[in-house]
């Protein structure tokens, strides 16, 4: 074994695979050798019977020749597989250039089989990336040169519109094609690629160009159609006489305008087109159709006659709260609860009467559709409502401001003839406040037409909210106009025109006297609607400011410096809260609107009556007052006893015979009611309810005289309590 392993060793390199295979045989056979002999050394030691042990003690251990045997064999064994070990590292020395290099060739045979596939795999992608990127050949055509398949005058450049519908099918069609590339391009992904790149380069270069085309033959569509359109309505209109009434304009205008839209439509797949290429070219397209409906069907022209048409409307000076005719409780009323008579040179009639807003009615009524259907039609021209349900509010936003921008544009003789009409002056010009008001009346219920009740949005509901927004803006600057005017008479009434510096014989104010007229000029404006001003809360809002205004102003007069605290401002406070409360309780129509007011100048009436009644009877009965007043707080304080002590029935019946006879009461009873037709003005007609009032008190009064007078001293008061009243009454 050893002289095989060292002859192996020291020869020339044998065959690797015969080496390994020598070696694979030898380990075998040893495995074998060393298995055999170690069963059978085993087997001796465990040899059965004393015969056994004893042969043993005599010859020595049988198995230890065995041992030695086995381990020689096992030493050769190592021996050997050292010696292949060295034989095994010389040869991977050699052999190591050998295995680098097939390992570099096998990793770049890898690498360049993995780079096959991939080059493979890139040119599935790059076929499906570059698959309809290419416009059809015949459509191609259409896109480079979209006016050749359109059909235009003998000798002109203007466009046959009878005979283009094919062309623009086939351009609707190329553009959809073309529309088609460009999404793929865009979603199949690979934009970064040079080739996928420069193809979707070129689409755009392609369509950006198409599409201007395309803005150039839409535009010259409109001026055709405008100039053919417009020439009919002209027509149609003649000439001389008087002139066609404002509802034939407004007639002629509508059927000019459906059948210019109505032509138009016929174009609308190019502007689709071009809304889908390039949406940033439809600016520019609406803008030229804004023009030609400005200059064409709504021009100056035609809105300044249709305007001039209306019937006569009411322009008159502004008036102020001041001009307006006092009102008196105490006269007989007229028509719609004025006074018949006035103070200062006018007529109730001269002012209090209903403005004529026919022109603002008509307006309303015949033109507003007119710019609802433009609303409506620029809207869906453009395609600007297009999946509307799935915009969110920002978009939805930025398409009305779109639709408003172009109407208003289309609009524009319509809108400034509308805001003259309804009073709407520059600023610093003052305009007939009632104009403002009722113009206010007529845009609040056209309003109520133009709410999108049936939710069916889209065009429809855009439209709708421009026409909203059309009069919302003229009815803010109205109402605007009349709060503005409303102010001002507010500070009128703060200055307390006319009501003297102490307060007596102050009647009713100016302002009070004059603001029930104002409101049955209100309510006449209204047309019999009771509704009308309770409903608009820029109205109730603004009558109640002057309201409260009045009110405050009564407040005010009562504690400045100078009114006469002893009874004038008594007289003032229950005369004019008194005028206030019965003459907006006489007007059901704005009763709800001052409810809260009726009843804060009811307290306060009642609270000034009940003073100045107080202070009216201890001015006349004094001494009575002062007595009874004395036996009173004795009887409270010490009891029935002690009142002789204190008043002594002599001193008592002598004053009652000096200060309660019956003719003695009756002057001076007479002398309060003198007093009263004094102090109390015949505008407020408060000298009836406030005498019933005294009476009343009279007779509470003297009933606690009468009574006191019977328990305490055993007199009978003559004349009695109902005495009194009966005098009272025979004086009044």
């Amino acid at each position: 074994g050893d002289g095989d392993g060292d002859g192996t060793a020291g020869g020339d390199a044998p065959d690797v695979d015969g080496m390994l295979e020598a070696l694979r045989e030898r380990l075998a056979g040893l495995e074998g050798d060393a298995t055999r002999r170690l069963i059978s050394w085993e087997d001796d030691r465990r040899g059965a019977g004393g015969h056994a042990h004893a042969e043993e003690k005599k010859d020595g251990p049988p198995s230890e020749s065995a041992f030695r045997s086995l381990t020689a064999v096992l030493d050769g064994l190592d021996g050997e597989l050292s010696s292949m070990e060295l034989w095994l590292e010389g040869r991977e020395e050699a052999i190591r250039p050998l295995t680098d290099e097939c390992r570099e060739i096998e990793e770049e045979n890898r690498a360049l089989e993995q780079q096959w596939r991939n080059y493979g795999r890139l040119a599935v992608e790059m076929n499906r990336l570059l698959q309809g990127l290419d416009v059809p050949s015949d459509l191609l055509d259409v896109v480079h040169n979209p006016t050749g398949v359109l059909s235009y005058m003998p000798g002109s450049n203007r466009l046959n519109l009878d005979g283009t519908q094919e062309g623009v099918r086939t351009i609707s069609k190329a553009g959809r094609a073309l529309k088609g590339c460009l999404d793929r391009a865009r979603m199949g992904g690979g934009a970064h690629l040079v080739a996928v790149g420069e193809r979707a380069e070129t689409l755009l270069t392609t369509a950006n160009i198409f599409c201007g085309e395309l803005a150039e033959i839409v535009v010259s569509v409109m001026e055709q159609l405008a100039e053919r359109v417009v020439a009919q309505m002209d027509a149609s209109a003649g000439g001389g006489g008087t002139g066609p009434g404002h509802s034939t304009i407004a007639s002629q205008i509508r059927e000019a305008q459906r059948r210019f839209q109505s032509a138009l439509v016929a174009y609308m797949p190019l502007v689709e087109v071009v809304s889908s290429l390039k949406p940033e070219a439809l600016p520019a397209v609406r803008q030229a159709y804004s023009k030609l409906v400005a200059e064409g069907i709504l021009s100056k022209k035609r809105m300044r006659n249709y305007f001039r048409s209306l019937p006569t409307a009411y322009y008159d000076e502004p008036v102020d709260l001041k001009d307006y005719p006092p009102v008196s409780l105490g006269r007989k009323l007229g028509a719609a609860g004025t006074t018949e008579g006035s103070l200062g040179g006018n007529t109730p009639n001269d002012i209090v009467v209903a403005v004529d807003a026919e022109d603002i009615e008509a307006a309303l009524t015949e033109m507003l559709p007119v710019i609802a259907r433009e609303a409506f039609f620029t809207t869906a021209l453009f395609n600007l409502a297009q999946d509307e349900e799935n915009l969110d509010g920002k978009e939805k936003k930025k398409n009305f401001e779109t639709v408003k921008k172009s109407v208003d544009a289309s609009a524009v003789f319509f809108n400034k003839c509308m805001t003259r009409v309804c009073g709407i002056a520059p600023k610093g010009i003052r305009t007939d406040a009632m104009l403002s008001f009722v113009s206010a009346v007529h845009l609040d219920k056209s309003l109520e037409g133009y709410h999108d009740r049936q939710n069916k949005n889209g065009e429809h509901s855009l439209s709708l909210a421009y026409v909203r927004s059309t009069i919302m803006a003229l009815k803010g600057q109205v109402e605007k106009q009349w709060t503005s005017w409303i102010k001002e008479q507010i500070d009128w009434i703060k200055t307390h025109p006319g009501v003297p510096a102490s307060g007596k014989q102050a009647g009713v104010f100016q302002s009070f006297a004059r603001f029930p007229s104002y409101i049955d000029h209100l309510i006449v404006c209204c047309h019999g609607e009771p509704s009308t001003l309770p409903n608009m809360k820029v109205a109730t809002r603004a009558l109640q400011r002057l309201a409260t205004a009045l009110l405050e102003s009564l407040a005010a007069c009562a504690v400045r410096e100078g009114t006469d605290q002893e009874y004038a401002v008594e007289v003032m406070r229950m005369e004019n809260a008194h005028f206030l409360a019965a003459t907006m309780k006489a007007r059901p129509e704005t009763r709800d609107i001052f409810e809260r007011h009726i009843t804060q100048a009811t307290a306060i009436c009642k609270s000034a009556s009940d003073s100045y009644l107080g202070w009216m009877i201890k001015r006349e009965f004094k001494n009575l007052h002062s007595l009874f007043s004395r036996i009173s707080k004795i009887r409270k304080e010490s009891g029935d006893k002690d009142i002789p002590l204190h008043v002594p029935r002599a001193n008592f019946t002598r004053t009652l015979d000096r200060e309660c006879g019956r003719e003695v009461l009756r002057g001076k009873i007479s002398a309060i009611h003198g007093r009263m037709e004094k102090h109390l003005s015949d505008e407020s007609a408060l000298l009836s309810e406030t005498w019933k009032q005294l009476v009343r008190v009279l007779y509470e009064w003297f009933g606690r005289f009468e009574k006191l007078s019977s328990q305490c001293y055993g007199v009978r008061l003559e004349p009695s309590a109902v005495d009194v009243v009966r005098i009272a009454k025979d004086v009044a």
